[in-house]
């Protein structure tokens, strides 16, 4: 069962969590299909906003053009945690955030991915 949690700022533990796990990303289309697929290079940008790099511009990437609605999970078995932040994704590309973030990149023709946490969950 899904604890939602008071905060909708990263705790230090959150911070570590996100980004040390495999997160997985799910977006629905105007359709209403849901999709679902991981995400290796999604990190925490701050402690309200957590970011990842879409260069496979498949169906999430679809998806989140159409709407912005996203939810992120992971799972940390050693550790018995788990998180789900409910959140608002916004893209990035050819702008001072994407060409800061993309630098060092081995992915520079990505588009950088920004969610909004506007929920945070404790999965049980």
């Amino acid at each position: 069962m899904a604890k939602l949690l008071s905060n909708t700022s990263l705790t230090a533990e959150q911070t570590q969590f996100f980004n040390e796990t495999m997160d997985f990303i799910s977006t629905s289309g105007v359709d209403g299909k849901p999709q679902i697929g991981p995400k290796g290079s999604l990190r925490v940008l701050d402690d309200e906003h957590l970011v990842y790099l879409e260069y496979t511009y498949g169906q999430a990437f679809e998806n989140i053009k159409a709407n912005p609605k996203v939810a992120v999970a992971g799972w940390d078995p050693k550790n018995h945690l788990s998180f789900r932040v409910n959140g608002t994704a916004e893209l990035h590309k050819d702008d001072d955030l994407a060409d800061k973030l993309l630098a060092d990149s081995q992915h520079p023709e990505a588009t950088v991915v920004v969610i909004k946490i506007d929920e945070i969950y404790a999965l049980a």
